[in-house]
């Protein structure tokens, strides 16, 4: 009994290295085949499933979902992008500009998919959070799950862990591509295509790749901000903080803002550019709805009037899902 209590007590640490050292005794990547069982759930937009950490209370997310007690949330994104050519951002130059540290990384043959599963530091403010970030190749597409944690809690970390490696979805033969939500949105008769969703928001560009390949680098990006309520007074203020985070390192000059209303909500429409050598467009409208704050964002570096008009026209066909 001393000796099964002593060997659980190691289960973690085995679990992660596991992972670490996975490819080291074998020519290919190693192969993981997981089984869905009744304490799997469904809790992101593509049919993936999970069984959630123990001792976790979670509510539904934009992106997935969240424990805002315990500060762990897992997130999904769908990138239609291929396999190959999305872990080629993932390159220790990219990271940095995110304030992200690779820790480690390893490929598997996973349910049939080429996977990568990484795990990654990121600075946020004055702590860090661990994030376990699982790349799947399906085919035209990308899967893309997150799991995030306080980096200094192990236990946490390993949970969280544990919820990856769970992860169970169809081969790729008998699973259809992801529906991705159209973000409330009329892009019918514009140049926009669906690109992909990303933690939540969902993105477009003019060629329904990303990152995009046309020369402006225009993207259009839908995204709903969760049980933010923001009083009347305090809603420009508001917009204005949100547009200064778009462009990470680069402040946004503003150069109109005006109130308006869509579909009967009331918001802030704000026009700027970023102050660096490269000046690119950033267009925000932000919404209101009393619970949520919906946030319409634009940016392109090149072709400023065309895209300033269309980015503005396709804010203002922005429907509530009521």
């Amino acid at each position: 009994m001393k000796l099964l209590l002593k060997n659980a007590k190691l289960l973690p640490v085995l679990l992660l290295f596991f992972f670490i050292a996975g490819n080291a005794a074998a020519d290919g990547p190693k192969e993981i085949n997981t089984e869905k069982s009744p304490l799997h759930k469904s809790v992101f937009a593509m049919p993936v499933y999970v069984i959630l950490p123990e001792g976790c209370t979670f509510v539904e997310s934009q992106a997935g979902c969240v424990d805002k007690t315990k500060k762990v949330s897992l997130e999904s994104s769908v990138i239609r992008l291929p396999y190959a050519a999305l872990l080629e951002e993932f390159t220790e130059d990219n990271l940095k500009k995110a304030n992200m540290e690779l820790k480690m990384k390893n490929e598997f043959v996973w349910n049939g998919s080429s996977a990568m599963l990484m795990k990654i530091f990121q600075k946020k403010g004055s702590g860090m959070v661990g994030k376990w970030t699982l790349v799947v190749d399906r085919g035209k597409e990308c899967w893309m799950i997150n799991g995030l944690y306080p980096a200094k809690d192990q236990l946490r970390g390993e949970a969280v862990l544990k919820t990856i490696r769970s992860a169970y979805w169809e081969s790729v033969k008998s699973s259809p591509p992801a529906e991705i939500p159209q973000g409330n949105i009329d892009v019918h008769g514009t140049p926009l295509k669906l690109a992909g969703l990303l933690d939540g928001a969902v993105v477009y560009t003019k060629d329904g790749f990303l990152p995009t390949k046309k020369e402006d680098g225009s993207l259009f990006v839908v995204s709903r901000l969760s049980n933010a309520f923001v009083t009347p007074d305090k809603q420009p203020g508001f917009a204005k903080e949100k547009l200064q985070m778009i462009e990470k390192g680069e402040k946004v000059d503003i150069i109109s803002e005006k109130e308006v209303m869509i579909d009967g909500l009331n918001g802030i429409e704000i026009v700027g550019y970023t102050s660096g050598e490269e000046k690119k467009l950033i267009y925000q409208t932000m919404l209101f709805d009393g619970k949520n704050s919906h946030v319409m964002v634009g940016i392109a570096r090149s072709a400023i009037p065309e895209n300033l008009d269309l980015f503005h026209n396709t804010a203002e066909t922005f429907k509530t899902a009521r």
